[in-house]
């Protein structure tokens, strides 16, 4: 054999792959298996908790579709968004709180005592403005005494929180012994919980409420996904100790989780009256465990470090969604505070269940 055949066969045989060589099909593997962009969004719904939740919700609104045509009226949507609004503005407080690795249980005798208070000054001053910022300033100095009593003395959050739910509920009682009334009769009050914006095209008119809601609820999203503050707080929540040692001021975060919570539920409850026409000392019976709830059942520990505005909003809904339908049939009305208990123990179960199966246990 000549040299020139020799050189053809060595070359040949350089190029050739051999036994353990990857395959042309499989050197490329994304050039050559096209990509399927329903993947992504099925393993989504199925897969992860906000998925899951927006799944029980479409089945959930279709099947009560069928069984009563009120449920999807404009006047029963209307009604139905403006209640839930509340509970998600205070939710929108209570997630950042939770992923802090605190929590609040006094945020449903916060509705009934900045609700009478902001109704008597209403009342005295007939300046809306004057109302509100009140109901606001209780919210910041109910934030500042749990947070202190918690951080400062180092008393677990529950207990303290516990213990303010009896105080601050006592104080309604104590401003009033029945409803305050409107007397100052502000037409722009009256808006606020039960008003609409202007006719909007394709959309048609929105309950303020809800407007409201989606302004809070996009301002904070972005606080928690884009910002060092939102980093911060998923931080001090996983692990509080080694945010410290990084520099993080892990009471000042917990602080300012306090006070936001405790803002909002004022502010909800400020929305209350106005749809109540009435500030209410027995308002809030059962609020906090609605707020929680949904909180858990969006995918937020109480271990903290985790959860996501967007499975608060999808847990909200459903509930909220469910709760009108027991309505809408007939059912005893009893049955959404077991219902609310509920879902809690199920959404405890599947954080326990979570947190088993990535080793936090």
């Amino acid at each position: 054999m000549g040299d020139g055949a020799v050189g053809n066969l060595r070359q040949e045989s350089a190029t050739r792959p051999g036994p353990d060589s990857p395959s042309p099909s499989t050197q490329h593997p994304n050039t050559l298996t096209p990509h399927n962009p329903i993947t992504p969004v099925i393993n989504w719904l199925f897969r992860t908790q906000e998925g899951i939740l927006l799944l029980v919700l479409v089945i959930l609104c279709a099947a009560l579709s069928q069984l009563s045509p009120v449920f999807a009226s404009e006047r029963n949507i209307f009604v139905l968004l403006s209640q839930m609004s509340m509970t998600m503005i205070t939710a929108i407080g209570m997630t950042m709180l939770i992923i802090g690795g605190e929590v609040d249980l006094s945020v449903g005798s916060m509705q009934a005592f900045a609700g009478v208070v902001a109704m008597q000054v209403l009342n005295a001053t007939t300046n809306l403005w004057a109302g509100l910022a009140v109901a606001i300033l209780i919210g910041v100095i109910v934030g500042l005494i749990n947070s202190g009593l918690t951080l400062g003395l180092g008393i677990n959050s529950f207990i303290v929180t516990l213990a303010m739910f009896s105080i601050i509920r006592g104080l309604a009682y104590t401003f009033t012994d029945a409803a305050v009334q409107n007397q100052h009769k502000l037409e722009s009050f009256r808006g606020i919980g039960t008003g609409f914006i202007v006719q909007l095209p394709v959309i048609g008119r929105i309950p303020w409420p809800v407007v409201i809601t989606a302004v809070i609820f996009v301002i904070f999203a972005l606080v928690l996904n884009r910002t060092t503050l939102g980093r911060y707080i998923y931080a001090v929540g996983g692990n509080a100790r080694a945010a410290a040692l990084s520099g993080v001021r892990v009471h000042g975060i917990k602080t300012l989780c306090f006070v936001i919570t405790s803002v909002l539920a004022a502010l909800s409850a400020f929305i209350l009256i106005s749809r109540m026409n009435s500030g209410q000392n027995n308002a809030g019976f059962g609020f906090e465990l609605q707020v929680i709830g949904a909180v858990l059942l969006g995918g937020a520990s109480l271990s903290g470090g985790q959860g996501t505005l967007t499975g608060t909003l999808l847990a909200v809904l459903l509930l909220g969604t469910l709760n009108n339908g027991i309505v809408l049939l007939g059912i005893n009305s009893s049955w959404q505070v077991a219902v609310n208990g509920l879902i809690i123990l199920i959404a405890v179960f599947l954080d326990a269940r979570r947190r088993r199966a990535t080793g936090q246990d």
